[in-house]
């Protein structure tokens, strides 16, 4: 039995399975992750989190001359680099007593040995 195909039938059917295949990748490429992308710290009470919110704020302290006292991160995204990125939100307390948020962000060096404050802003 010899079976005969249509050239066109055949190219019509490669273009169609194409199509779908696009469509397919498409509609999941919301859900996958970027590399380098930034993703939500679920547990914002980890050690390393709160020890970076510190961080962060003694090193603004610093460079600004200011006394601002850490108080907790409140949320915070990292992203993965050459190192990490850490964007937070933290709540410190101003020399008057007063409660503020600022947002600061952190690398971290490959092994956690040394961090460096790119970003320190106060949110308003």
């Amino acid at each position: 039995m010899v079976v005969k195909f249509n050239p066109v039938l055949v190219t019509l059917l490669v273009v169609v399975v194409t199509i779908l295949l696009h469509i397919s990748d498409a509609r999941d490429a919301p859900k996958k992750a970027l590399v380098g992308g930034w993703k939500p710290i679920t547990n914002i009470k980890d050690p390393e989190v709160v020890e970076t919110g510190k961080f962060a704020v003694d090193e603004h302290n610093k460079e600004a001359k200011t006394v601002l006292e850490f108080q907790e991160v409140t949320k915070g995204e990292s992203q993965v680099v050459q190192g990490i990125n850490y964007r937070l939100t933290i709540s410190a307390k101003d020399d008057g007593n007063s409660l503020h948020n600022y947002l600061a962000e952190v690398w971290v060096k490959p092994g956690g040995k040394s961090k460096k404050l790119t970003s320190f802003e106060e949110l308003k």
